[in-house]
């Protein structure tokens, strides 16, 4: 949903911005905005780098190679997001490239790629995820990117985490997630690959102390669809998921 004062159009950079700053865009920037969108010169974006607010930019050169844009008034204010990492065992290249996308427009903050038992690919590419991302936050009018971490053994990763793990579970004996989110909200959400979980590991994490299981329902879910569902659930109960659509306003500078 896009608010009717913003622009429909927003693109992430890299660079520092300003009210009243003159802007260069990167070539494929440029090519996007002239030969996909058929922009033209006059015409307005959003303009955001992660770290502040977004700004509306105004095109004012627009050539095959290049293109300049002034910055104008602060559209959107800079909030510090809720920090929730996503733990998840790289699966095949599109459902993966799926958890990407959507965790993003769900908010993730973090992703963290953990290697397990029943692991089917270990391959990442980690310039094409970081596009997904990028995409994906521009689309959903989200102010930041999230971060994607080198991959990590399960054991390692768990240890290494310094807050408490929610971890989805296709086994028995662990309470409906509903009931577990409320209490102690955890920082991370971890699912498993595809097969689900080895034993061995299913009992290594109910013996951690900070990670506690969840069970999605009686169904055997995905491991794209457990990602989304435990992250949904999470931000449904203890997240953003109550906030209105527009919770970021608009300012008027």
């Amino acid at each position: 949903m896009t608010k009717p004062d913003r622009p429909t159009i927003r693109l992430f950079v890299e660079g520092e911005l300003a009210a009243g700053q003159a802007f260069e865009l990167a070539q494929a920037q440029a090519h996007y905005l002239r030969n996909v969108l058929r922009r033209e010169v006059g015409s307005e974006l959003g303009l955001f780098n992660g770290r502040g607010p977004e700004f509306r930019a105004v095109i004012t050169t627009l050539g095959k190679k290049a293109a300049w844009v002034d910055l104008r008034e602060t559209i959107a204010d800079f909030e510090p997001e809720r920090p929730l990492t996503l733990m998840f065992a790289p699966i095949k290249r599109t459902p993966m490239e799926w958890i990407l996308a959507k965790g993003t427009e769900l908010g993730v903050t973090r992703f963290q790629p953990v290697i397990t038992e029943h692991t089917q690919s270990e391959r990442l590419r980690p310039e094409r995820l970081q596009t997904i991302m990028v995409e994906a936050a521009e689309q959903c009018e989200r102010l930041t990117i999230p971060s994607l971490e080198q991959p990590l053994p399960l054991r390692e990763a768990v240890r290494g985490f310094g807050g408490r793990i929610g971890a989805a579970f296709e086994a028995g004996g662990f309470s409906p997630v509903v009931q577990q989110l409320q209490p102690e909200p955890p920082s991370a959400l971890l699912v498993g690959p595809e097969g689900g979980f080895h034993p061995d590991e299913v009992q290594w994490l109910a013996d951690q102390d900070n990670v506690f299981g969840l069970s999605l329902g009686p169904r055997v879910l995905k491991a794209e669809t457990a990602a989304i569902a435990l992250i949904a659930v999470f931000q449904a109960l203890v997240g953003d998921g109550g906030k209105h659509p527009d919770f970021r306003g608009s300012a008027r500078h």
